[in-house]
């Protein structure tokens, strides 16, 4: 720089122009000379790099405290390198799984270690990727795979906080349940928050003398604006059930804002209590409500609470039904419904008061698991793309909360995590191999002399061996000269109409012969030993199919087809009408 115009121009000037430059750039410029290297080491440079450069930090890192601190107190290039040497690895461990099957679940394992630290380079992958790239579909799958392992993983760690009877807000365990089925849309634990800060801040904006209200008036104005908004109820009765009902995020964020009662009272309490009304969920039978409660020294109507020397103040509620209405419920007409149930006297006052958050959020779970089972009732037979929120991962979130919560009756708790357990083992093998280490963190150490800790430990060891082993190759020879169709044909099935994949094949069918007879194969009229393909469904389900009912497609395959592919495929080759392998070290000829 020393013969450079540049030269001319104050420090202050030039630190403006190297705020402005890329890393790379602000490096290069610090070699030029003296003055460039002092330069580049300004901390609010590499402050605004890192600002930039990343919008999620691991919370070790303390990134926003640091942002409100002197930029001098926090060694600013340092914590950009290491954010930098964190990319290199996580892309380095992506790039290698996408390579091969072996190994494939171990590194995806040591990508989701580094935890939020990676979310912005897979959010980069899932939603950057271009369409031409050779490995498309491969990338967004994985990167989108270790993302819902990230929100899996904070979910529980939301559930354990509960079980542990440790603080946890009633929004966060709830949008837990939302972190398995976001496949991408907004509504994590951040996006919620933010949303309910804001809505907060309406209802302010909405009343200049919202401070100066009464309790008893504040909550009423809450209501009001909510549903005002839309924001709480369901004006379609007929879809009261669905399963989209179950979700905060979905209530939020989708532009028709439908919700179950809880969901409803749930939004009511989180932006209630961000504007200082002590409100929270009932366990009222068939339909929650919110309660709220006077602060200790004033009624609900403002006034000042009269005190007697050594007695407790009495405490005042109020009940809310923010997804019917935005009035007050009277107590008496709860206490009529109550007996109408035939609700014993003694046991009507616990149903009124307040609940807390492991009751609300188990009755979320038995909520998504009554809706899930008529979802699937409503989905038997029919064909096309995935629901959203999807099904399956809607009933993953269920089983995990009802083995991680429970009460502290051993015995109970006992009974009905086994009665989990084979769900889960089966989705998590079917759906959600990167859960594995996950897994074995959490499940395992909950049957600990159990009979079932040495299934799971054998379970584990050979997941774990499957994936370090290198799979065992399936070569075109004369003995599969009659296996007609290859990895990744899109088809129909000729019967049952549904399409799908495929993604592996026997030269004749290897089931037991149980599964034989259940399904009547030698029934079929090329029987038993006609080729058999593993296939992938349109509603992600994975099959069996004799060769006689594959009728092979030319066409695109649907979006929900599209979405799972990149588990074993790199792209759709549009000339060969097949989507082009990942899973050649086990089919090398195909």
């Amino acid at each position: 720089m020393d013969n450079s115009p540049l030269r001319l121009l104050p420090d202050e000037l030039l630190e403006q122009i190297a705020y402005y430059l890329p890393p790379s750039a602000t490096l290069a410029f610090g070699s030029t000379c003296k003055r460039g290297n002092k330069i580049a080491y300004e901390h609010l440079i590499w402050r605004a790099h890192c600002k930039l450069g990343w919008q999620y930090w691991e919370p070790k890192h303390d990134f926003e405290e640091k942002l409100e601190q002197p930029p001098a107190q926090t060694h600013w290039r340092k914590l950009y390198n290491e954010r930098r040497k964190a990319d290199i690895k996580a892309l380095e461990s992506f790039n290698e799984l996408l390579k091969t099957q072996q190994l494939r679940v171990q590194r995806m394992e040591e990508v989701a270690k580094l935890g939020r630290d990676v979310k912005d380079l897979l959010l980069k992958m899932r939603n950057e990727t271009p369409e031409d790239a050779e490995d498309v579909l491969a990338r967004r799958w994985y990167a989108d795979a270790i993302l819902g392992h990230l929100n899996r993983q904070t979910a529980l760690e939301k559930w354990t906080r509960l079980q542990n009877r440790q603080m946890v807000r009633l929004e966060e365990v709830l949008g837990a349940y939302d972190l398995f089925v976001l496949g991408g849309r907004p509504g994590d634990l951040a996006d919620l928050d933010k949303e309910f800060d804001r809505l907060a801040d309406a209802v302010k904006a909405n009343d200049v003398a919202f401070d100066d209200l009464s309790v008893r008036m504040k909550a009423l104005r809450v209501a009001d604006y909510l549903r005002s908004e839309g924001l709480v109820g369901n004006p379609n009765v007929g879809d009261y059930h669905a399963l989209r009902n179950n979700f905060l995020s979905i209530a939020l964020f989708d532009e028709v804002h439908t919700s179950l009662p809880l969901q409803s009272v749930a939004i009511y309490c989180a932006v209630a209590r961000r504007l200082g009304v002590n409100a929270k969920p009932s366990n009222y039978p068939a339909h929650v409500h919110a309660v709220i409660e006077a602060p200790a020294d004033v009624t609900l109507d403002g006034k000042q609470k009269s005190s007697v020397q050594g007695a407790e103040p009495e405490m005042e509620f109020m009940h809310m039904d923010p997804w019917n209405s935005s009035d007050e419920v009277p107590r008496d007409q709860l206490i009529r419904r109550l007996t109408q149930m035939g609700v014993p006297p003694n046991q009507q006052q616990g149903l009124l008061a307040a609940s807390n958050n492991l009751e609300i959020t188990l009755r979320t779970g038995r909520n998504i698991m009554h809706s899930v089972q008529e979802a699937r009732n409503r989905r038997r037979g029919s064909r096309g793309g995935l629901p959203y929120p999807d099904i399956e991962c809607a009933w993953y979130a269920m089983l995990w909360s009802l083995m991680i919560l429970g009460e502290r009756d051993g015995a109970t708790t006992l009974h009905r995590r086994r009665q989990c357990l084979p769900y889960i083992a089966e989705h998590f093998q079917q759906h959600f191999p990167e859960d594995l280490g996950m897994i074995e963190r959490v499940i395992a150490p909950m049957f600990e002399g159990e009979g079932e800790h040495t299934v799971l430990a054998h379970l584990f060891e050979q997941q774990r061996a499957a994936d370090r082993n290198v799979k065992a190759p399936f070569p075109r020879s004369g003995l599969t000269k009659n296996v007609e169709y290859k990895i990744g044909q899109h088809f129909q099935h000729k019967r049952y109409g549904y399409g799908g994949f495929i993604i592996g094949w026997d030269f004749k069918c290897t089931m037991d012969p149980g599964w034989i007879a259940q399904m009547q194969v030698d029934q079929l009229p090329g029987g038993r030993n006609q080729p058999f393909y593993n296939v992938v469904a349109d509603d992600k389900s994975q099959r069996y199919v004799a060769e006689e009912n594959i009728e092979r497609l030319y066409m695109t395959p649907n979006e929900s087809l599209m979405l799972q592919a990149g588990r074993w495929f790199k792209r759709w080759d549009k000339e060969r009408k097949i989507f082009v392998s990942n899973i050649r070290d086990e089919y090398p000829d195909d």
